[in-house]
């Protein structure tokens, strides 16, 4: 049995997350002195956490972009007389 995904389910838990993540209580647990590779532990929390966030975000486009029906094209305008396309000079 293929279930279909649900993206937009996804794309909320995804912000819900993200939310949560970069609030001050989190921050606070990664507000240390100590050092990562001679990178402040909250800095690197911060550009891990939000490049996971934009990894997580591309996974999840593609899946949402296919559910979207495409616009119509535009309509042209039959040209009159003059061949100006429909609009007239006043």
């Amino acid at each position: 049995m293929n279930r279909p995904r649900r993206n937009g389910e996804w794309s909320v838990v995804l912000f819900v997350v993200a939310l949560l993540a970069f609030n001050p209580p989190v921050l606070s647990i990664f507000s240390v002195p100590e050092l990562i590779f001679g990178i402040p532990t909250l800095y690197l929390y911060i550009f891990v956490a939000w490049g996971g966030v934009i990894a997580l975000l591309a996974l999840n486009v593609p899946g949402l972009m296919a559910g979207a029906e495409a616009p119509p094209p535009p309509r042209e305008l039959p040209p009159d007389e003059a061949g100006r396309g429909g609009r007239e000079e006043r």
